[in-house]
């Protein structure tokens, strides 16, 4: 029996069991921080610093800059080209005027000098200072000869766009809104095989550098941040838009010029959806060269055999779109 007053010996179960001497005791300082001890459910503050959750909210506004970014740089090049333009066509013509020097009464020369500084000039020349400026290069966009495939789309898509926009200029005249007359279409007396000499012109200078800027450059561009149906989207209501001068600026009344702008806005949705589909910026600048081709060889049959095309239908604009179809 051991006395009572003997103090313990060092092997004593008091002096083995006592917290100072625990061998496996753990060090609170290395717990796992991801999670309670008694396995329970993580602390949901867990990983976090101090100053927040792993992505900031800096992160969003970051990518909203960044689109707001590519938006006002889509805008300044689709609109930048009609400021070019501009730029170059009216102090021209104010010196010309300020010299007295006889201009040319001859609409081909005039539409052919307008579509060389509009679309070689403004479009092409943008396009190219853009694409030199940013390193990108000519590789951004995509260009090669097309396959059996895509030569297929280019002889069926002009004629499916005309059907899109015919279909679009059908429904707002029902809605009681006449679409507004392009610039062409008001010339006025003039001879008209001028629209079958502009046909060489649309296929090899109006389609190539038109969507060389709208869907090789501003396109591709959105398409970087917003995706490909966004990017579609968008481009086409830039490319709509910068079509408003040659509707007269309006001039036909807001309703009429806005039923003519969602025509477009239609037609360039195709556009934009083939050039995403085939990645071949030769296809789209085929389309849409033959689809103006069409409407100026439409436009020289109304014009000539308008007489006879009005027997067929009520109102011209409905015999147009027979043809059309």
């Amino acid at each position: 029996m051991t006395d009572p007053d003997t103090p313990p010996s060092d092997d004593s179960p008091d002096e083995v069991g006592s917290p100072s001497e625990a061998p496996d005791a753990p060090d609170a300082e290395l717990v796992d921080p991801s999670g309670p001890a008694d396995g329970g459910p993580p602390d949901p503050g867990a990983g976090r610093t101090a100053d927040g959750p792993d992505e900031p909210p800096e992160a969003d506004a970051d990518q909203l800059r960044e689109k707001l970014l590519t938006v006002g740089v889509a805008s300044g090049l689709g609109f930048g080209a009609l400021v070019v333009s501009f730029g170059i066509i009216l102090p021209l013509f104010l010196l010309v005027t300020w010299l007295e020097v006889p201009i040319p009464d001859a609409p081909l020369a005039l539409i052919s000098f307008e579509l060389f500084v509009g679309q070689v000039i403004g479009m092409g020349g943008l396009s190219a200072l853009y694409l030199w400026y940013t390193g990108r290069g000519i590789e951004y966009v995509s260009i090669r000869r097309p396959t059996l495939i895509e030569t297929a789309i280019i002889v069926a898509a002009p004629f499916g766009i005309i059907f899109v926009t015919a279909t679009i200029s059908q429904l707002s005249m029902f809605l009681g809104v006449e679409p507004s007359e392009h610039a062409l279409g008001a010339l006025g007396d003039i001879d008209p095989t001028l629209y079958l000499y502009l046909i060489p012109l649309v296929i090899f200078i109006v389609g190539p550098f038109e969507e060389l800027l709208y869907r090789g450059v501003v396109q591709s561009r959105l398409r970087e941040s917003f995706g490909a149906a966004a990017a579609i989207a968008l481009a086409s209501l830039v490319f709509a838009l910068i079509h408003i001068p040659a509707h007269g600026f309006g001039g036909a009344g807001i309703a009429a010029t806005a039923a003519s702008m969602t025509a477009l806005f239609g037609g360039s949705l195709v556009f934009g959806a083939i050039y995403e589909y085939t990645e071949n910026l030769t296809v789209v600048a085929l389309i849409h060269g033959f689809y103006d081709a069409i409407l100026l060889a439409l436009l020289y049959v109304v014009t000539v055999y308008g007489p006879e095309i009005q027997e067929l239908a009520e109102e011209a604009e409905q015999a147009v779109v027979l043809v059309g179809l």
